[in-house]
């Protein structure tokens, strides 16, 4: 009964070598964010290079209605749930063209994650950029304490309170690299203040639906080949992280380590590298 942003767009140009319709992508977002944070950069570089993209805005957040009474957006399965109506949708005929391959940003990663592992809908692939283990992030957040206990206590209060939302210098420590121009970064901060109405989930909550399992053997997306992306200058998930996400998804994984990008490697002032590095694996 929720009514979700969601923006698709087609190709602008034929894929190079297109022996069949190139997968279409599925672009989920992370905390504070929405859908508008691929469709900057990410929806037209893969446009142009023959796919369809379909970036999403899960419950609470752009322009995606919420659950009348909700405290927090959802669950980690109400939004996989919700992702998985958006899959379905991308690919339309089931019996027609390839499944899509969806990617997930951050805790917008866990999202992806689960709904591959529930299984009810097919994917061709599973793109996991900057995201947080299956695990959870409590682990990373112990590491960052200890390596650097001010700047933890910042992010971690800028999570907490949205702080990042209307301090142009927080929200470059959270989410970006020192080369990104401070007139994105203010652009792009007041974006994140207005992209949610309630925090995307309750973490307490969180941990009884932890660690996200495998797709089952057997299961329609089992065998799913997965790219776990994220960067040397990243803040929030740290390379730790990445490995411990790659080794979950071994031997189906790569991983991939960009020395220029930190957390958001859709937008930082080296995304195109970022973007080249997918469109490589795809």
């Amino acid at each position: 009964g929720v009514e979700l942003e969601v923006a698709r767009a087609s190709p602008t140009t034929t894929a190079p070598t297109p022996t069949t319709a190139p997968a279409p992508l599925v672009f989920v977002h992370g905390s504070y964010h929405a859908a508008w944070c691929y469709e900057e950069h990410f929806a037209g570089y893969f446009n142009a290079r023959g796919r369809e993209t379909t970036s999403v805005s899960l419950r609470g957040h752009g322009a995606s209605g919420t659950t009348p009474g909700a405290a927090t957006a959802g669950t980690l399965a109400s939004h996989a749930r919700d992702v998985g109506e958006v899959v379905r949708s991308a690919r339309g005929d089931e019996d027609e063209g390839p499944a899509p391959v969806v990617f997930g940003h951050s805790f917008g990663g866990l999202v992806a994650q689960k709904m591959v592992a529930d299984g009810d809908v097919e994917v061709s692939g599973l793109g996991l950029l900057a995201s947080v283990p299956p695990s959870g992030n409590g682990e990373m957040v112990k590491r960052f304490l200890k390596r650097d206990l001010w700047t933890s206590l910042k992010i971690t209060y800028a999570f907490i309170t949205k702080a990042f939302g209307t301090n142009p210098r927080l929200c470059r420590e959270c989410f970006f690299s020192p080369s990104l121009s401070d007139e994105d970064v203010a652009r792009f901060a007041a974006k994140i203040n207005a992209s949610s109405e309630l925090r995307m989930l309750d973490l307490k909550a969180l941990k009884e639906e932890l660690p996200v399992q495998k797709p089952a053997a057997g299961s329609r997306n089992a065998d799913v080949p997965v790219l776990v992306l994220g960067g040397a200058l990243d803040f929030v998930v740290d390379r730790e992280g990445l490995e411990e996400t790659a080794s979950w998804f071994a031997p189906r994984a790569e991983l991939v380590v960009e020395p220029s990008l930190a957390h958001d490697v859709m937008l930082d002032a080296d995304w195109e590298i970022a973007a080249a590095r997918i469109e490589r694996w795809l």
